[in-house]
């Protein structure tokens, strides 16, 4: 019984440790984002008013809700949340205030947390008139340098 025991042990380990050699990933997922977990996940649109601004923590409150920051690694490119004017041009995440209209493409994890495909910052309160190309389509997520 005592060599049943040791057996199952032994092979539940080497079953972890193969998988680590080979699925890294696997071992050491922590509470790091998983590409897969984005690519099985449904996005959501926000057309809110930030109401906090978390530059140390590379987050915002917008609708009650905690939208974070994407940065990651998939087949050696680098991703990170795109951060844009209406006009479609890159601005830098100091440039989003308190009171602010923005247009959140999100993702929600299943963890629960929700991160940010992508970000606008509009100069107003949308309404039916101001229709921009980004609320109906996905824009080419390019990797950064």
């Amino acid at each position: 019984m005592q060599s049943r025991i040791s057996r199952r042990g032994f092979l539940r380990w080497f079953v972890i440790g193969l998988g680590g050699v080979f699925f890294p990933q696997m071992v050491l997922a922590g509470s790091s984002i998983n590409v897969k977990e984005l690519e099985d996940t449904d996005c959501f649109d926000l057309k809110c008013t930030i109401m906090e601004v978390h530059p140390e923590g590379s987050y915002l409150i917008v609708g009650e809700k905690k939208i974070e920051l994407i940065d990651f690694q998939k087949g050696g490119r680098r991703y990170r949340t795109m951060l844009r004017d209406h006009r479609g041009q890159t601005i830098p995440f100091s440039s989003f205030t308190k009171g602010q209209w923005v247009f959140i493409r999100a993702f929600e994890l299943l963890d629960g947390r929700s991160v940010a495909r992508e970000i606008y910052k509009l100069p107003s309160m949308p309404t039916r008139r101001s229709e921009y190309p980004f609320f109906k389509q996905f824009p080419v997520w390019d990797p950064v340098e």
